[in-house]
């Protein structure tokens, strides 16, 4: 572009120069004012006409029904209640009463009275106490024996003996060494010794044992279930009486005792 035509030109052909001018750039700002005027005028004329019409329907008169003058053709038509019959008020019928008996006369009886008395404290101390009354020699004052050779004052005396707590042969929650059965391995191995050094190399002994695991988590009550000679039994419950007090089992929420059943295994070195 030649210097002179420079100053002449508008900024957006010199930006422009020597470009594609028909890309879409060029177009859109070059007719940019031209677009922004015309949307505004749009606007604006929308505007214009809501308001006008807002305001040209508030100005409008509002015609109804309820403010129109009465027809004089409609005749008025009083409802006053003289002019209606008056009607005596409408009552349920009454229910018809059930049939009923009278049972209420009352007999007057003489006391019943037990066909036999009752013996007296002294009576039951001084004899023994039966399904029948029978003669008998006199105790001279003392109270009698029963059958197990106790005195009638050591059976009043005597406490009902408490129920043995049961024992489980299995419960929801089984009794535990502590620290698990890896712990309980590695204390039979500390603390077994083999009893007997004059088996052959690779011999196996197994040893089967069960005791009760109390609700206290003491161990107690051992037996050998599955022996496999003195020395062996004897072995085992003095390794299982070497316990510490185990994590007791639990039924229904609650600490009971149960049966434990544990093999041990003997295998000589080869």
């Amino acid at each position: 572009m030649e210097p002179l035509a420079i100053l002449q030109t508008d900024m957006l052909d010199l930006l422009f120069e020597n470009r594609n001018k028909s890309y879409g750039a060029y177009p859109l700002r070059k007719y940019y004012p031209q677009r922004l005027f015309i949307s505004l005028a749009v606007v604006f004329l929308f505007v214009l006409i809501c308001s006008f019409l807002y305001f040209n329907y508030q100005s409008a008169p509002v015609y109804s029904r309820f403010l129109d003058p009465p027809d004089p053709h409609l005749v008025p038509v009083d409802f006053s209640p003289r002019d209606k019959p008056v009607l005596p008020p409408v009552r349920p019928a009454a229910p018809k009463p059930p049939a009923t008996i009278q049972n209420t006369t009352m007999v007057i009886v003489a006391d019943r009275t037990a066909p036999k008395p009752i013996a007296t404290v002294d009576q039951l101390q001084a004899n023994v106490i039966g399904v029948k009354t029978l003669a008998g020699e006199a105790d001279n004052g003392e109270p009698l024996n029963n059958a197990n050779g106790q005195t009638g004052t050591a059976l009043q005396n005597k406490e009902p003996e408490a129920a043995k707590p049961e024992i489980f042969d299995r419960a929801e929650v089984m009794p535990e060494f502590p620290g698990g059965i890896e712990a309980l391995k590695r204390f039979l191995l500390k603390n077994l010794r083999m009893p007997d050094d004059n088996l052959e190399p690779g011999t196996q002994v197994r040893v089967m044992a069960r005791f009760v695991v109390g609700a206290d988590g003491r161990v107690r009550d051992i037996e050998i279930t599955q022996p496999a000679g003195e020395v062996f039994n004897r072995e085992v419950k003095r390794v299982i009486s070497k316990m510490p007090d185990w994590k007791p089992g639990e039924q229904n929420h609650s600490r009971v005792a149960v049966y434990f059943s544990l093999p041990v295994n003997f295998v000589a070195a080869e």
